[in-house]
């Protein structure tokens, strides 16, 4: 019996150490040749699917096998569950907003079914809630003011427009934001779907130009022929993005963009902003694209105020273009939110800058600065600089691979542990109160082999 016991206790040994080597070897290199890992972690739901159950926890992918998986194959891919947090929606709930009807507003939840996850940042629901779409900085200044008068009429924008009119109140004016300019410096809100259309984007696969000698020569040694991506408009144009980029938004597994437009003048031509796109709807991801004369992709920004773009919008505009046939070499990728990269403040005080800006030359920036982007200051603040000034550029595969490893980790519990192991005090970062803390005891209090040591 004794043998017996001695022999168990001996395959029991052997299961665990078999346990952990199979845990390791889960673990894949980043020098992986393949992008068969990044595509088995990534949400892929096709837009006619619907999801079983939203997702509730912070999790990742459930991953299956680690065959290969070609561009060409990946359309089974759509049956892997993603149970990944893929919105900050659940953060913002919680922010209420008096005297507007919902918080938030119904609007920004329309298209979560098909998985269009991201949301429509707190600080813009005053201008999606708003019947004529007035830029969201400015109502947010007669919002805080309308806060400190103690909430008259219980609703914001009667306040704000034409309650009290009758009884003789002069509509609302502040300095800081003239009326004359809250009223004209208004967003874009597209409703229709055929103008929409307009500005859907294609990614078409187009073969390279080359010279007759390297055809002769590329015929000669049986190679392949090289292809390029290119990303054309709903007339069939090539985009020639510039520097500055275009916008874009990501939904329904269809792509849109457009130039952005910051600006307002005595045209009184209307901003053009992510959230003009769907008037305010979900997407499932937002950003800046920016491409070359040839119409091919270099950078991609998850850059976007409106919808403040997280990893899980990345990963999903990743495996779209990675879909589309677009080679993730070929372009890089910001990761300066990813990765947590401080931006450093400004040296010189914006026109909200506060006290060491003299008034003269607060007052002359002012100006300027309205001209831009005709937004009203939201109080005294010192300003970061913009994000295209700090960009923390990595290449797509990279960005790829990484997102899919922490995905991984977060899936086991790895981020978990180290966080609890992290709560212990230095001095008692013994290995078994380590394994007490992560195991909560575990083969420790199992076996009585603690009284042993």
């Amino acid at each position: 019996e004794n043998h017996d016991a001695t022999t168990q206790e001996q395959v029991q040994e052997k299961q665990k150490k078999s346990q952990g080597q199979q845990l390791l070897s889960s673990f894949p290199t980043l020098k992986l040749p393949k992008l068969n890992y990044f595509l088995h972690h990534l949400p892929c739901k096709h837009p006619e699917e619907k999801l079983n159950a939203p997702p509730t926890t912070q999790s990742s992918l459930i991953p299956t096998s680690s065959s290969t998986i070609t561009p060409s194959t990946n359309t089974g891919l759509s049956s892997m569950v993603s149970t990944q947090i893929i919105s900050n929606s659940n953060t913002e709930n919680h922010y209420v907003y008096k005297g507007i009807q919902h918080n938030p507003p119904e609007i920004t939840k329309r298209g979560i079914s098909r998985g269009n996850y991201a949301q429509l940042h707190r600080k813009a629901w005053l201008e999606v809630s708003d019947k004529y779409h007035r830029y969201g900085k400015n109502l947010r200044l007669y919002y805080k003011h309308w806060e400190s008068l103690g909430h008259p009429t219980n609703m914001f924008f009667e306040w704000l427009d034409s309650k009290g009119e009758a009884a003789g109140w002069e509509k609302p004016n502040l300095s800081e934001c003239p009326r004359s300019v809250l009223d004209s410096d208004r967003v874009l809100y597209i409703m229709d779907q055929e103008a929409q259309n307009r500005y859907l984007l294609k990614i078409k696969l187009v073969e390279e130009t080359t010279s007759e000698e390297e055809s002769i020569a590329a015929t000669a040694l049986q190679s392949p022929t090289t292809s390029m991506t290119q990303i054309v408009d709903y007339n069939g144009d090539v985009v020639r993005t510039g520097p500055n980029g275009w916008i874009f938004v990501l939904r329904d597994h269809e792509l849109y963009g457009a130039e952005k437009c910051t600006r307002y003048g005595g045209n009184s031509k209307l901003r053009f902003h992510h959230s003009s796109f769907f008037g305010g709807k979900a997407v499932a991801a937002a950003g800046i694209l920016i491409t070359d004369d040839n119409g091919c992709l270099k950078r991609l920004y998850p850059h976007s105020g409106h919808y403040r773009p997280g990893e899980a919008h990345m990963q999903r505009m990743l495996f779209y273009l990675y879909q589309s046939n677009v080679d993730l070499d070929s372009f890089e990728v910001d990761m300066q939110q990813i990765m947590h990269v401080s931006r450093e403040v400004r040296d010189k005080r914006t026109p909200k800058g506060g006290s060491n800006v003299e008034p003269t030359t607060a007052k002359k920036v002012n100006n300027s600065d309205t001209s831009n982007s005709g937004g009203c200051g939201d109080g005294p603040s010192t300003k970061k600089a913009k994000k295209t000034e700090s960009l923390h550029l990595k290449n797509a595969t990279f960005v790829a691979l990484f997102l899919a490893h922490k995905a991984k980790l977060i899936r086991v519990g790895v981020l978990s542990m180290i966080r609890k192991i992290r709560s212990i005090h230095t001095s008692k970062r013994s290995v078994r109160n380590i394994l007490n803390v992560i195991d909560e005891g575990g083969f420790w209090h199992r076996n009585d082999t603690h009284q042993m040591l």
